[in-house]
């Protein structure tokens, strides 16, 4: 039974990402139907998966962080980890800056997703709080968690980590030079691992998904940067 679930949390995961990414760059959908369709898909397959085995890892999830007091230490290292994060976004992008065609990724933004300094923002909360859920729910709660359930735990780190790498392939594809592309896509692994780590010891996304939140915050303080909305600093040339 092991062997078939893990066999279907593999194909599910791929066949999820696949049509994410057709949406993205083949039917360019704009951002809210995109956003839609991510919705159904990140929730089907588990829905599926949850009634096939009566594995529901959204319940143990929160079950598991709530069983002792001693949980609070590892939000409050979450939160740490989280802001720390942030901060190293917005530092990293004041370093690669200069490799970063900004003009491409408005231009994208706007013809693409139909997104714009005027409705930034409220695409903004929506990525902080409710697609952060969608992705921690999918990669460690539904591929990282149920997987390791099956025996297999280096597959677990591994497959929903590049799975996560994968999946962002679609979002940034056109913003980069070919070597920051491999740095991006490299550290999004990496930072899946260390998501995976948060959630190994409790079986709960609850942990990476405050980290998740945490992340999202300091990429969306760049974007509404580039699109002029707020001012990060006037300490440093942004070119």
């Amino acid at each position: 039974m092991s062997k078939k679930n893990l066999i279907y949390l593999i194909v599910m995961a791929i066949i999820t990402i696949t049509l994410l990414y057709v949406s993205d760059q083949v039917l360019t959908l704009n951002y809210v139907i995109k956003s839609a369709v991510k919705v159904f898909l990140f929730s089907i397959f588990p829905i599926i998966y949850t009634i096939q085995t009566g594995k529901n890892v959204l319940k143990d999830s929160v079950l598991n962080m709530r069983k002792s007091e001693a949980n609070m230490h590892g939000i409050r290292v979450s939160l740490l980890l989280g802001i720390t994060i942030t901060i190293i976004i917005i530092a990293t992008y004041v370093l690669i800056v200069p490799y970063i065609d900004t003009k491409q990724l408005i231009l994208e933004f706007e013809e693409k997703y139909r997104i714009n300094k005027y409705n930034i923002i409220y695409y903004s909360l929506y990525l902080v709080f409710i697609n952060s859920f969608l992705e921690e729910f999918f990669f460690r709660g539904f591929l990282f968690i149920n997987i390791k359930k099956t025996g297999r735990r280096k597959t677990a780190y591994i497959f929903s980590s590049f799975m996560f790498a994968i999946y962002h392939i679609a979002n940034f594809q056109n913003w980069f030079s070919v070597g920051v592309f491999i740095l991006a896509l490299s550290g999004l692994f990496i930072g899946g691992c260390i998501f995976c780590y948060l959630d190994d010891e409790k079986d709960s996304f609850i942990n990476s998904w405050l980290v998740h939140i945490c992340a999202d915050l300091g990429i969306v303080l760049v974007g509404l940067h580039i699109f002029d909305v707020i001012s990060i600093g006037k300490w440093y040339y942004l070119g």
